[in-house]
């Protein structure tokens, strides 16, 4: 492995060794597109897996350019810190931080997508008849759902962008590297592959535009290469821009290895710093002859050695480098500068330290389960990792997606409002720009509700504009209910994943909400206590513990003023804390996450201590259980000390998990 592990460069910067962790979608991004906790283990663990470089995919520059409601975004300012954690991560762990720049284009998720050309309607007829090559990668009951995900995509497909969306397009990458560069990342690439919006305006089979943008394959190259000049005007030399390229579209009409070639060149003289090398597009890649081909190990290096001879810039291949010996042999053949991983570091990623000390890889079998994931809207796992790790990457999406924090707030007195108001203020949950539905009901018959919870709509429509951005707010207000409980039960039935509603002592229906509500929605019940971002935590140390601790971290993710404390009672000190360090590795929580454990007496019940120890600690908020952790019953009965610290803590907010 002597070429594998020589240093290299890239526009000045040193690499320790040719190994690219190239830039697969996970998915893994919060809904408003902002950095998640499971992105940031996810890049640690890459970053620590030996790469020389890392590259962070699909970073949309603008909200109508994401590939996905879990892409990326770095199209304000105010991203720049939470992509600059991302970079200092990959950086302390021995990477080089590569973002890649992306504009969906036509597969973007929006109703208002960017294309250089008008489809028709037969083209676009056609387009999804194509989809019958895909759709065999999918169970049969998920197709109709892509179908029509599918064909909504494309009846945006019928308006072409003015000359003011291009140059505005041009713009949004400009600022969003200016942006890549103030977090911190050291290298930046353009996505120009896949068919998305670069690659859409190289291809003459999407870009059927008149000059200046088309009609030649010089104007076709100008928008790419327009970006890739305001990218170079703003940010400083000593950042390298690479590029990521289809070498060929597998269509005839598209875009062929001569012209990628031609395209290549410009690029290195408009100052590309690397090209990375891909073929195949959405439309084609699942075409049955095009997937034997990429089936292939090594199925690239024809193509990339060709591209060498004509470039002097570093070429980086993917294409299935499955094996050490086949990414060696690519090396000392000349085919390529750097070897690409993508999925093989996915399935193992160890596969850097196991080719140096010659240990059994773990390999990726082509299975094409990452790609179905996150076609179906949610995120990666691999069928290579352990059922515990895929179970968790389960749990992190539904408490990420817009259906787990999607909130049902239920405001029953004129003093329910101003205990919702302080909640706000404090973000409790964090994710509040998510919720969108408040439910209004006069149980008292109280004079003034209706006055008073006008104020408190208008309210927070203002507080929500100033703060909380993309906020999706509805509020309804119901007349008459005999049956609350069933009312309440009836509307989480519309995906929520948290109902907020708040204590009162002689509402028998809410204790039995606490109850009743189904497992997968998460019951805040608020109080008054003023310390809601001092939290405790009891821990059973089941595999239950895991939706507390991701509870936790998800409601108050970004947040450097909470203090929370995991605590666990328990005779047996040493057992709990191997049982926890072994939780904290299974779902790779911060090894550094401390737990209290508290002996007990022999006369103090588990209830007693905890009571004590909320009290006496001054917390103000807890995450407690339903008996039975993560099965697939639904238990209907609280554990007696779940039970016992919601009655005799009436002050504090619970979050009631499972």
């Amino acid at each position: 492995m002597d070429m594998l592990f020589s240093p290299a460069t890239i526009g000045g910067l040193k690499l320790k060794n040719r190994v690219v962790a190239l830039p697969v979608f996970t998915g893994y991004a919060l809904p408003d597109g902002r950095v998640s906790p499971l992105m940031m283990q996810h890049y640690r663990r890459l970053a620590k897996s030996g790469a020389a470089v890392v590259v962070l995919p699909n970073v949309a520059v603008s909200e109508n350019g994401r590939t996905s409601d879990r892409s990326l975004l770095l199209d304000r300012d105010e991203q720049i810190d939470e992509l600059r954690r991302l970079a200092r991560i990959i950086k302390n762990n021995g990477a080089v931080a590569c973002v890649q720049l992306n504009h969906a284009g036509r597969y973007a998720v929006t109703d208002n997508p960017m294309l250089p050309s008008a489809f028709e309607a037969a083209e676009i007829a056609d387009s999804i008849s194509t989809l019958k090559n895909l759709m065999g990668n999918f169970p049969f009951v998920k197709r109709f759902g892509l179908t029509a995900h599918a064909a909504k995509m494309a009846a945006g497909w019928m308006q072409e962008m003015t000359d003011a969306d291009i140059q505005q397009t041009i713009t949004m990458f400009g600022e969003a590297a200016c942006r890549a560069v103030a977090a911190g990342f050291d290298m930046i690439e353009l996505h120009g592959a896949t068919g998305y919006l670069i690659a859409q305006f190289l291809s003459p089979r999407t870009n059927r535009r008149a000059a200046p943008w088309g009609g030649s394959p010089d104007a076709r190259m100008r928008y790419p290469l327009n970006i890739l000049e305001e990218m170079r005007a703003r940010i400083p030399e000593n950042v390298p821009v690479g590029f990521r390229l289809i070498l060929d579209e597998k269509t005839e009409d598209g875009i062929s290895t001569d012209q990628a070639i031609e395209f290549a060149k410009r690029l290195e003289h408009y100052g590309a710093a690397y090209l990375s090398a891909t073929v195949g597009a959405y439309q084609t890649m699942f075409i049955p002859n095009v997937v034997k081909q990429l089936a292939k190990p090594g199925y690239l290096s024809k193509l990339t050695k060709q591209l060498k001879k004509h470039v002097t810039i570093p070429v980086i291949i993917s294409g299935r480098m499955v094996a050490p010996k086949l990414a060696e042999k690519t090396l000392q053949n000349q085919e390529a500068d750097l070897i690409g991983l993508g999925r093989p570091l996915l399935a193992d990623p160890e596969w850097i330290t196991k080719a140096q000390e010659k240990g059994k890889i773990i390999a990726c079998k082509n299975c094409n389960t990452c790609f179905q994931n996150v076609a179906l809207g949610e995120s990666v796992i691999c069928d290579r990792w352990p059922k515990v790790v895929q179970d968790r990457i389960k749990l992190e999406t539904h408490f990420t997606s817009r259906h787990g924090y999607r909130t049902l707030i239920v405001l029953t007195s004129i003093a329910d409002f101003t205990i919702a108001r302080t909640h706000i203020r404090q973000r409790v949950p964090i994710h509040t720009n998510i919720f969108d539905r408040q439910l209004f009901i006069n149980v008292n018959g109280e004079k003034d509700f209706d006055k008073e919870a006008e104020k408190y709509i208008e309210w927070c429509n203002q507080y929500f504009r100033e703060n909380l951005k993309r906020s999706k707010l509805e509020n309804l207000i119901v007349r008459e209910s005999q049956d609350l409980l069933g009312l309440v039960m009836e509307h989480l039935k519309d995906r929520f994943g948290f109902v907020v509603i708040f204590y009162n002592e002689t509402a028998s229906w809410k204790e039995e909400l606490l109850l009743k509500a189904p497992a997968d929605v998460v019951v805040v019940r608020s109080g008054v206590h003023p310390n809601l971002k001092k939290v405790l935590i009891p821990c059973d140390l089941s595999d239950f513990t895991l939706m507390q601790i991701r509870v936790a971290l998800h409601t108050f993710h970004g947040r450097s003023d909470v203090e929370f404390r995991y605590v666990h009672v328990s005779k047996s000190p040493d057992q709990a804390m191997n049982n926890w360090s072994k939780i904290l590795d299974n779902f790779e929580t911060d090894p550094a996450t401390k737990l209290r454990i508290i002996q007990p007496d022999d006369d103090a019940t588990v209830a007693e201590i905890l009571i004590n120890e909320t009290q006496n600690g001054e917390y103000g908020s807890l995450i407690i259980g339903r008996r039975g952790g993560l099965t697939h019953v639904r238990r209907r009965i609280f554990g007696s000390v779940s039970e016992q610290l919601l009655h005799a803590l009436p002050e504090c907010t619970f979050a009631i998990v499972g």
